[in-house]
């Protein structure tokens, strides 16, 4: 149980980590980027090619778990700030589609994760090693200085990428611009909260049958951690993405004026 939980606190953790940090780059440069004509292009541009990504990935998730759409904006620049939308409902007392609500939050960055490994397989993009925990004993100290090591690692591997080739560069900034807007929102990390206590509770049970009548308990508890784990790097991977789009949209701004 120790290691599931200490699995699923990074995920979540960095699930939370990776959205506050959007949100603080969005209150502390989005007006910076608004302002600049230049810049302010930019971010649509990129918007025209990011957010049909992102409200795409809510929609597919939301279909796998048997919520009804009834509408889809790939993509609008209106008064309320939204750039796109999935208007959609479920039925509260399905257990499998309250469970979804979580997985539907979250969706736009393990498209964001997919994008690097489709990259990674057809482009010239780096190849990001999965996230290996090379530690015998497993706690939440070890995890977060494994989870910062592999940080430092991707950011390593994405510099020497970019300086290496223009082709390179080329495809990294591709990456940026949809990374980018695959960050969940703040209505997105809501719901994600909502979801998760539910997530948590299936979980507990989970762990509780397989525990009691011996249901391939070690096997399952392993594999749930491994993949949590792995899963948190690539989101973190995503992440450094995104804020490599942000650096390029306040440049304009820093040497143009609107």
């Amino acid at each position: 149980m120790k290691r599931i939980m200490i699995g699923l606190a990074v995920f979540l953790l960095v699930v939370t980590f990776v959205i506050g940090l959007q949100q603080i780059f969005m209150k502390l440069l989005g007006p910076r980027v608004i302002e600049n004509r230049l810049s302010k292009g930019l971010f649509y541009f990129s918007a025209m090619v990011g957010t049909p990504i992102h409200e795409a990935s809510h929609a597919l998730v939301a279909l796998i778990f048997g919520h009804k759409i009834h509408k889809i904006s790939w993509f609008q620049i209106g008064k309320d700030g939204r750039l796109g939308y999935v208007d959609h409902n479920w039925n509260q007392r399905s257990l499998y589609q309250s469970i979804g609500v979580f997985f539907i939050a979250i969706a736009p960055l393990l498209a964001g994760f997919s994008v690097i490994v489709i990259l990674q397989h057809f482009l010239a993009m780096p190849t990001i090693k999965p996230f290996v925990l090379n530690v015998d004993v497993a706690n939440f100290y070890t995890v977060s200085a494994a989870a910062l090591h592999y940080c430092g690692y991707v950011i390593e591997t994405f510099i020497h990428s970019a300086l290496s080739s223009r082709q390179h560069a080329l495809t990294l900034l591709l990456a940026c611009l949809i990374c980018f807007h695959c960050i969940p929102s703040r209505g997105d990390f809501n719901n994600a909260l909502k979801g998760s206590v539910i997530v948590l509770f299936v979980v507990g049970i989970l762990w509780t049958v397989s525990f009691y009548f011996n249901l391939f308990h070690q096997q399952w508890m392993l594999a749930a951690f491994n993949f949590s784990i792995n899963v948190s790097g690539f989101l973190l991977a995503t992440a450094l993405l995104s804020m490599g789009w942000w650096l390029i949209l306040v440049i304009p701004s820093l040497f143009f004026r609107r």
